[in-house]
Parts: structure tokens; sequence; C-alpha cells
């Protein structure tokens, strides 16, 4: 029987486990693969996508920086000018990363620029960016970079600390297999 805290573990919320069951029938049934089909030869610079730029994308800036590729982030519904959430620097400091210095960022703000690759962590940010850029950018998930491909990172926002810290292990593994296929 799954229990209510295997459920806040695991997935974050009751909403994160059937997102995560729902795009993962539609991953296995190939809903996502255009977001795979990337010229990874032609990537310049990533441009980190998810709701408020507090927690998943400014860490998966930080980590792509690490890892020698160009980065940034922004938020798809953030007003801009707020600090990462303080998980995300508490759990940035456990892998020498300091986000204490990041910003958050609205999309409004971005210019983009060639060899740019948008990196959404849920395909609702897809589809969002699809509408914002029509095709002039390429698009793809964080997730499907995974070695178990997943096409849905849940927020962590207002979970608890172990879905929160898996969230954030998901983002670093994805960033880094990204950032080793780019270099």
């Amino acid at each position: 029987m799954v229990t209510p805290q295997f459920i806040k573990d695991r997935f974050g919320s009751k909403r994160g486990m059937l997102n995560t069951f729902i795009y993962g029938v539609k991953h296995n049934f190939g809903a996502f693969d255009k977001y795979q089909n990337i010229q990874l030869s032609k990537v310049r610079r990533l441009i980190f996508i998810c709701s408020g730029n507090i927690c998943r994308s400014p860490l998966a800036e930080y980590v792509a920086k690490k890892n020698g590729v160009e980065a940034i982030s922004f938020g798809l519904h953030c007003r801009g000018g707020d600090a990462a959430d303080i998980r995300a620097i508490n759990y940035g400091k456990t892998i020498n990363l300091d986000l204490s210095t990041h910003v958050t960022q609205n999309i409004a703000q971005y210019q983009p620029k060639e060899g740019d690759l948008l990196v959404g962590m849920e395909p609702k940010h897809a589809d969002e960016l699809e509408q914002i850029f029509n095709g002039k950018v390429s698009i793809t998930l964080a997730g499907l970079w995974l070695h178990k491909k997943q096409s849905y990172l849940h927020d962590p926002y207002g979970s608890g600390s172990i879905f929160f810290n898996y969230c954030e292990d998901q983002v670093v593994r994805a960033v880094e297999s990204l950032a080793k296929k780019i270099n």
C-alpha cells in the first residue's frame, strides 16, 4: 500500500505522483520524443526554465556552469528580483555551489541567441515555451537527459526535505549528463 508519507517523500505531493504517472505514460508512447531530437553540436548555451526560478532552474544553471557550459535561468511565472529558495542555496552548498547571489528573472527578460537550448523541467514548461518562441529556439526537458529518462521533474517548492533533495539530485544528474554531451 502506498502511504501518504511515501507519496510526499517520492513525489512531493499527490499531484506530483499523478503528473509523474500521466507524463510517464505519455513519454512511453513517444509524446516527448521531439524534445530529444536536439543537434547538440550546435548548442552553445543552456537556458534553464522552471516556474519560479528559485529551486530547479537556478541549481541547473550553476551546475552547468560548474561543468563548463554557458548557462542562465529564468522563471515562467516569477516577478523577478527574488533570491533562490533557501533550501536550494543550502543544497548547493552540499555540492560546492554558491547560489546565494542568484536573482530570479522572468522569461520576458530572455534574449534568444543562436545556439541556445531551452531546458524545461516539466512538459507544461515546454508547451509554454513553444507558445512564446514559436519554433525559434530549440527546446528540451531536463529529465530526458537522465539515465532513466523521464519527462517530468515535479516542483519541489513547498515539499518536504526528502523530496526537495531528491528533486535537486535529479536536476544535478540531468544537467551533468547534458553537459557531458555538449562538451
